[in-house]
């Protein structure tokens, strides 16, 4: 760049143009990705003197190769004027350097920066202190997000350029990053160059080919990469902040020893004894019990309070002061001063696979570390606040589960697996008794067995409640496991825990408890009590309620709210005939959803028919539950997620010409699926669980969320003429886990035999659809 500006100055300006060009921001850093800004400054004598053609013969031929140029045009004495008022004028200033033209008039800015640096210096730290922290409360994280903005994020490269003015302005140290600038530099590189343009967001779905373009075999070597790179520059970012703070006045100069060798000083927390992982340890406990920061010596006495040997066996001073650390609330910001300090190869071994580890579920927001810290902060939120977790008694074991129920992740084996064999090594690690070890391998080991039941499983059938009483043992481990799942959910994002998923879990959790308190299954929901609480609500349903409700399969009861199940009657009793349809659109919960009710005469394919319209119309289906009566009726309950809301009455049109027969649906579907299917093969797996139900056979299909993909399941059912007695379909992320509660044509649970057909006829309708 520096030689095509030169050429095109001596072309343009001539040996006496009287314009000086330098280069300032990152071009002037030499800092450039191939679609990086070109940022300008043309020092002039007096701006009269140069003339707007002359500027277009400088930069058009810039703008004509697709650059993006920023300049302005001002004297040396502007240019610093400007710089007085303006930070983002003044930070470009710090890095100007000499491209082209006068090197007396760039002399004359760089006397001038000078002079203007030894009246305000001061000023422009606080200053450029004060737009990091804004930047910083606003901004996702560098180390901890799965799909990180290279330059603004905190941690990225905006953060190096901060502590490059501060030291341009107030001589702060920067040295010792140079290897996590490389990092982030190549990889914005290679970003810029996968993606054909200015691109600072490394996007999940653009990792793979940046990791080639590097050569990395693997994009979670990558990922690794460039979140230890950010850590680290988060990590000094905050230490220079830090320490500019303290060069303040000190504010009240009073003292407290808030612990053994603790003491917090002025605001800030210290050590008063040598560091070692004890002390060190007690240390982060305070600070995540009183949400103080740290001074900056303490800080920088961190890194040599683990830099021994793993610890075989925890000192119980070193276990106390852990728990209670976990147990702070500002628990996840002491775990982040582990990772900084690097302290999980001493304490922890076993943390090490989940590091920094990316995550490829697209509803996952952090790190597999960065999730189980902030699972950690919620679990003491749900502690808390919600009533169901109160009686558990210590919750140790929960706390020290929260933080390990990830680390399986990236074994090659199940997770939860893989996971409970590193907590139990872990715990006994720590010095834990034989029963506390294993309450924390076993909440591990089961951390996703209420959600996944409660979202997959007919939660008035005894035998799923039996199962789960049995795998989690004791009312005590039922709560603590609670706490550990909501905790789990909420701190992964809100497509993990929505109403729908939070009253499932809850319903299964009670069930469950009252399975392992009183020894005896909990009753099938009472028909007659839930007719009594609608009718009380609706008394117009007086003779028609619990008549309709008793047609009804029993996990319907739980499903909705008495609200809802008086809308659902009123349509049942409209009772339409084959090839009619009723309908209800509602607002959903969420922003941006409706919920859809659909009421049609049961025959095979009738959800297919639903789902097709909506995939007709291109509206995602978020949840679904549906229902087959007594009496010939299918009721669906549908929350969707419309691109416009009016869309809507297109969707309750398009279901009446699909099941009057006036459409042909599956041929518009097909090509509709083409148009919009997604990168890659649309596979699926199909899982028959023959034992989860006594008299329906369970079918889970897992697979991409592609447009369609709920037509195509539900259609290859009907093809084997069964009849979905219960469907619960949900979605995560980019992906789909829909489970379908199944009866053959004479209202039968199917065979073991007809496994193979269930899933031969699956794949089957996927494949015809996605070509």
């Amino acid at each position: 760049m520096d030689a095509a500006l030169r050429e095109l100055a001596d072309a343009a300006l001539g040996p006496a143009g009287g314009v000086t060009l330098v280069a300032v921001g990152g071009y002037g850093r030499r800092e450039m990705s191939p679609h990086s800004d070109v940022d300008l400054l043309c020092l002039v004598p007096r701006k009269p003197d140069v003339s707007p053609a002359t500027l277009r013969g400088l930069l058009y031929p810039l703008w004509d190769a697709g650059f993006q140029v920023g300049h302005a045009v001002r004297t040396p004495a502007e240019a610093v004027e400007h710089a007085t008022k303006d930070l983002d004028a003044a930070t470009s200033l710090l890095s100007a350097r000499l491209v082209a033209g006068d090197e007396a008039a760039f002399a004359e800015l760089v006397d001038r920066r000078a002079r203007w640096l030894r009246r305000g210096a001061r000023a422009l730290v606080r200053t450029i202190v004060s737009a990091t922290e804004a930047r910083h409360s606003s901004r996702e994280r560098a180390g901890w997000s799965l799909a990180p903005d290279l330059k603004e994020d905190v941690g990225g490269l905006r953060d190096l350029h901060a502590m490059g003015w501060l030291a341009a302005a107030g001589g702060e140290n920067t040295t010792g990053l140079d290897e996590e600038r490389s990092v982030l530099l190549a990889a914005r590189e290679a970003l810029h160059a996968q993606s054909k343009r200015k691109l600072d967001r490394l996007r999940i779905d653009l990792q793979p080919a940046v990791a080639r373009e590097l050569g990395f075999d693997d994009p979670d070597e990558l990922m690794e990469r460039v979140h230890s790179s950010a850590r680290r520059i988060e990590s000094r970012t905050r230490r220079t902040l830090n320490d500019l703070a303290a060069r303040g006045p000190r504010r009240s100069g009073s003292a407290l020893e808030v612990a053994p060798g603790v003491r917090l000083d002025d605001g800030a927390l210290g050590l008063t004894v040598p560091p070692d992982p004890v002390t060190a340890t007690s240390l982060l406990a305070a600070h995540a019990t009183l949400a103080k920061p740290l001074s900056a010596r303490s800080l920088d006495s961190l890194d040599s309070a683990f830099a021994g040997e793993p610890q075989e066996r925890w000192d119980p001073r070193l276990r106390d002061a852990f728990v209670r650390l976990l147990g702070g609330p500002a628990a996840s910001s002491a775990l982040e001063l582990l990772d900084h300090a690097g302290a999980w190869p001493v304490l922890l071994p076993e943390w090490s696979g989940a590091r920094g580890r990316a995550q490829h579920d697209p509803y996952h927001r952090y790190t597999v570390d960065g999730h189980s810290f902030v699972a950690v902060d919620a679990a003491n939120r749900v502690l808390a606040e919600d009533g169901l977790a109160r009686d558990a008694g210590s919750t140790d074991a929960l706390l020290v589960a929260t933080l390990l129920h990830d680390a399986g992740k990236g074994s090659g084996e199940d997770h939860s697996v893989a996971g409970e064999r590193l907590a139990r090594s872990a715990a006994t690690r720590m010095g834990f008794d034989h029963a506390t070890v294993e309450e924390i391998a076993t909440l591990v080991r089961w951390h996703l067995l209420l959600v996944d039941t409660a979202t997959r499983r007919d939660l008035d059938d005894g035998a799923v409640i039996e199962d789960v009483a049995a795998r989690v043992g004791t009312p005590r481990l039922l709560r603590l496991l609670y706490v550990l799942t909501v905790a789990d959910a909420t701190a992964t994002g809100p497509e993990a825990w929505t109403p729908w998923k939070a009253s499932l879990v809850r319903d299964l959790f009670r069930k469950a408890l009252v399975a392992l308190e009183t020894g005896a299954l909990p009753a099938r929901s009472d028909v007659s009590t839930k007719a009594r609480e609608v009718i009380a609500f609706e008394p117009a349903l007086a003779g028609s309620a619990e008549d309709v409700l008793t047609t009804l399969p029993p996990s319907y009861l739980g499903s909705a709210t008495v609200a809802e199940i008086a809308d659902d009657i009123r349509l049942l009793l409209r009772r339409p005939r084959p090839g009619d349809v009723v309908a209800r659109v509602e607002d959903g919960t969420e922003d941006g959803t409706e919920v859809l009710t659909v009421c049609v005469a049961d025959r095979p394919g009738s959800l297919a028919r639903t789902a097709g319209v909506l995939a007709m119309n291109l509206v995602t289906v978020l949840s679904a539950q549906a229902f087959s009566t007594t009496e010939g009726l299918a009721l669906q309950r549908l929350t969707v997620r419309p691109d416009d809301p009016a869309r809507m009455e297109s969707v309750v049109a398009g279901l009446e010409a699909a099941f009057a027969g006036r459409i042909a649906l599956e041929a518009r579907l097909t090509k509709k699926a083409l148009d919009y299917r997604p990168a890659g093969e649309v596979a699926v797996d199909v899982r028959v669980v023959d034992d989860a139900s006594v008299h329906s056979t369970v079918v889970e299909v897992r697979g991409p969320d592609a447009l369609g993909l709920l037509y195509a399941i539900a259609a290859g059912l009907s093809d084997l003429d069964l009849d979905i007695h219960v469907a619960k379909i949900d979605t995560l992320g980019a992906r789909v886990v829909d489970t379908f509660y199944v009866r053959d044509a004479r209202g039968t649970k199917p065979g073991p035999e007809q496994t193979k057909e269930i899933e031969r006829a699956v794949a089957h309708r996927v494949s015809s659809l996605y070509g």
